[in-house]
């Protein structure tokens, strides 16, 4: 009868997950999520909603391919001979590489919290564990992450690419090759992409001194994110010359590891020429190579910097140097009069670098905008070949308005999550609650963002269309810029990061829907408007009045909104579910 009422042993796995061992291998919860709680912030920003976000380009990019494999859209263009193989190689290219970028952007993210830092070595080396488990469990850990992002990314594209490609095809033998070959190659290739960054990062702290591993570290992921940035924009070209690469043996095509992946992928759908064959086969042979490096140069860099001693275990920088205390010199120069303008500024912009919530959310929407604005262009670029026109096509056109809409909203949505909101104590006593300057400091932080992107639209619609057409143009993003940003920052109140997090609205959903909305209005709508206003200097005209009527009629709405409360807020307050009328007391 007592044995009976004595409770029962936990099951194997749950003392299984009690034991040092597996608590050090669920590191890899400190490793996505930063480690550090946002509780006190207001902010949830946990593995699930990692994960999401990091699934949901995929979903983007899989639903804008719609049209062109939906059997009634092939029906209206009039394709009688559609070969959904054939049409699916440059968009398999383009999934093959956003998995890569997308995951080895995460690596390059998290670059912190990879390998075993200081704070590591404080909570750990005191515990009764031996050196070879720590080593152990935080390599299973990341070999548990690498999986896990490499599922996530893909998690969207693996099934609705397939359904979209093949949803005109009745064979489920036919989906389900075009299924496997999809998953084994885009699985592949993020694999390949979050190790790649692994290796470099130990290989960095294995031959690199700690001062120079400090100074180098900021520049190498910089670095990175160009390259992947170049990876995904061969998403445009590099697919019509695949074909091509049997009539050049030296191709620098053979050396893309995006142009192995697509030809294992043609290799396991029986659609490779012997030279596509044999690069599927350095895809794996590749992905094998980067792992083994990979292993390698995390046991040499924990050997180096986590065995030896305290005074060598350091936490992994962001990296410093000169170039940052330049620029804001010259910014103070040119753009921050004020004291709180050039401390806020600083601060601002190093929260956005640094913070894990704010760089998670600038990422995201930066992200999107990217993919958003590659399948534009994409289409624009492999739509069937036409009369050279003298103007850009308006899908063109409405390229930099894509990016820039997602990456104003994403700056305006990461200036409301906080940054250790306890220590805003120290704006609350030092900034003046009536000052002005919230507003004109964000921005000018927006536009901080923005002027690499107008920089770069300027030459490159120079060297395709001439000087006069990338001005016009150029000067048409800057205005839709300066418009959607002083829309944006209409109730803006408070210094970026230091409020508590907006409550969640019953009108949310409503805002989400006006958000695309003014999407398809700022980009779509507005590239389509400049197209049709280049070909007649009449209607140019009629276009270029609407900018300076747009901005009175803002100036003239904002300036008649006298309810809007002027004071500096550090905290968000809901209004109340009901208003209490003070009958009782009198006004």
């Amino acid at each position: 009868m007592i044995g009976s009422l004595s409770p029962s042993p936990p099951p194997q796995w749950e003392r299984f997950l009690q034991n040092p061992f597996a608590r050090l291998v669920r590191r890899v919860d400190r490793i996505v999520y930063g480690g550090e709680t946002s509780e006190a912030d207001g902010v949830d920003f946990g593995i699930g909603v990692v994960l999401g976000l990091l699934a949901l380009p995929g979903v983007f990019a899989s639903l804008f391919l719609i049209d062109k494999y939906g059997s009634v859209f092939q029906f209206i263009r009039g394709d009688r001979d559609f070969d959904p193989y054939t049409a699916s190689l440059p968009d398999e290219y383009f999934f093959i590489a956003l998995s890569m970028v997308v995951t080895a952007s995460v690596a390059v993210w998290k670059w912190d919290s990879l390998l075993l830092d200081r704070r590591d070595y404080n909570n750990l080396a005191p515990l009764p564990i031996r050196s070879r488990s720590f080593f152990l469990a935080n390599l299973l850990a990341l070999l548990l992450l690498t999986a896990v992002l490499s599922l996530d990314v893909n998690a969207a594209s693996i099934l609705l690419f397939p359904v979209v490609v093949c949803g005109s095809n009745t064979s489920f033998a036919y989906f389900a090759r075009f299924l496997g070959a999809h998953f084994i190659c885009v699985v592949l290739g993020s694999i390949f992409g979050f190790l790649m960054v692994l290796g470099i990062l130990g290989a960095l702290m294995t031959l690199l001194p700690f001062r120079a591993f400090r100074k180098s570290s900021l520049y190498v992921r910089f670095a990175i994110i160009i390259f992947l940035m170049a990876v995904l924009s061969t998403s445009f070209a590099v697919p019509t010359l695949i074909h091509g690469l049997a009539e050049h043996p030296h191709s620098f095509l053979r050396l893309l590891p995006t142009v192995w992946f697509l030809a294992l992928c043609q290799s396991l759908l029986g659609r490779a020429d012997p030279v596509l064959y044999s690069l599927g086969r350095t895809a794996l042979a590749a992905t094998c190579i980067a792992l083994v490096c990979a292993i390698a140069a995390y046991a040499f860099s924990y050997r180096r910097c986590f065995t030896r001693s305290f005074e060598t275990m350091v936490s992994l920088p962001t990296g410093g140097g000169a170039i940052a205390p330049r620029l804001f010199a010259l910014l103070d120069r040119l753009i921050l009069r004020s004291p709180f303008e050039r401390a806020s500024f600083r601060f601002t912009i190093r929260a956005l670098v640094r913070g894990p919530n704010q760089a998670l959310v600038l990422g995201w929407f930066a992200g999107l905008g990217i993919v958003i604005a590659s399948q534009t262009l994409f289409a624009a670029v492999s739509a069937p070949s036409r009369t050279i026109e003298h103007f850009p096509s308006a899908e063109i056109l409405g390229v930099p308005l894509a990016l820039a809409y997602f990456l104003i909203l994403g700056l305006r949505c990461a200036f409301d999550v906080p940054a250790a909101l306890r220590a805003n104590w120290l704006f609350r006593l030092t900034v003046d609650p009536e000052t002005r300057e919230c507003t004109p400091l964000a921005r000018k932080v927006i536009f901080a963002f923005l002027s690499p992107l107008i920089l770069i639209c300027a030459p490159l619609y120079a060297y395709f269309w001439g000087w006069r057409t990338s001005l016009i143009h150029t000067a048409i993003v800057t205005a839709m810029c300066i418009l959607l940003t002083e829309i944006s920052l209409m109730r803006f109140r408070k210094v970026p990061f230091t409020c508590s997090m907006p409550a969640f609205k019953s009108h949310a959903i409503a805002a989400i829907l006006f958000y695309i909305f003014g999407f398809f209005t700022f980009s779509a709508f507005t590239a389509t408007a400049e197209r049709w206003a280049l070909d007649d200097p009449i209607r140019f005209v009629v276009f270029a009045l609407f900018f300076p009527g747009a901005w009175l009629a803002l100036r003239e709405w904002l300036r008649n909104l006298t309810f809007l409360d002027k004071r500096i807020i550090f905290e968000e307050k809901s209004s109340p579910a009901v208003e209490g009328m003070n009958l009782t007391n009198g006004p």
